[in-house]
């Protein structure tokens, strides 16, 4: 299979300016209601200044907002956690399905440190997807959990002009890395893979995550059903249609399929969370 990506026209630049607006939420867990996945999600934040062009996120916030130049801060989300977890059963809570946890605007609220917090006193098990070296800064408090498992989301097109404001792919294998080293266990959501443009060695790629202690690699091809805001906002930023950026996707699951098992990349079975189960994935195209 050729890896020569296709010819996509420049996206437009993000405005540098970047509204973040203070919001206090009624509500803040929800079930999971991903595959086989149990349990609840949170989402501290709406709206993400990642700005990747393909996420499906501005399909379920519904706003008219320009995704990428905005973030509402749910300012109480620590208090009404709290409140939440009283008298719940307890399973694993995602942070997070349609936000990054650890995007650049928690090192000034440190609302996921703070529910972090909350979760670790209730004994809840926790799992973290996020593409921010800006998680080490929670490390010590990562370790006092008795279930816990960070996740890295990584994509087959880890460029500004598609991730305008994703930290480097070699940064997010470096913090998976010392995660690991740290005794956190990690995963990968490979996703969502563009079949006609990948800009990655996927060999190399697996090689590197196997090196940097990563556990399980789940991963996605690229979809839009039921998320037609998404796909508008694809084809408009990259002048791809749908039909083009999906070329060869067959022959693409069944590498990727023979690279998480020759790497021994395969999770475990999702029949328990205190065995760290589950793989829900921010980049929901699976």
């Amino acid at each position: 299979m050729s890896l020569v990506p296709l010819q996509v026209k420049d996206s437009p630049k993000l405005n540098n300016r970047l509204a973040i607006r203070e919001v206090r939420c009624t509500t803040l867990l929800h079930p999971l209601n991903y595959g086989s996945s149990t349990g609840y999600t949170a989402n501290l934040y709406k709206g993400c200044t990642h700005g990747c062009v393909y996420c499906y996120a501005p399909s379920l916030t519904h706003d008219e907002r320009r995704w990428g130049t905005y973030v509402d801060v749910k300012v109480n989300a620590a208090d009404v956690l709290s409140r939440e977890l009283r008298g719940i059963r307890k399973d694993q809570v995602f942070l997070s399905s349609a936000s990054d946890p650890y995007q650049p605007v928690e090192a000034r609220y440190t609302l996921t440190r703070r529910c972090l917090e909350v979760l670790l006193r209730n004994e809840f098990p926790v799992s973290i997807l996020t593409r921010s070296p800006l998680v080490l800064r929670d490390l010590p408090l990562l370790k006092k959990f008795k279930h816990v498992k960070v996740g890295m989301s990584i994509t087959s097109i880890p460029i500004r002009q598609f991730e305008p404001g994703v930290p480097p792919l070699a940064r997010r294998v470096e913090t998976l890395r010392a995660l690991s080293e740290a005794g956190i266990r990690t995963w990968v959501s490979l996703a969502p893979v563009v079949p006609g443009i990948v800009l990655v060695d996927l060999e190399r790629l697996f090689a590197d995550l196997r090196d940097a202690g990563v556990s399980s690699v789940s991963f996605g091809i690229l979809r839009f059903k039921g998320y037609e805001v998404s796909k508008a906002m694809f084809e408009e930023s990259t002048g791809l249609m749908m039909e083009d950026a999906l070329r060869g996707a067959d022959e693409m699951v069944r590498r990727l399929t023979g690279l998480v098992r020759d790497y021994g990349m395969e999770a475990p079975g999702e029949s328990d969370w205190k065995e760290m189960v589950g793989r829900p994935s921010l980049d929901g195209f699976v």
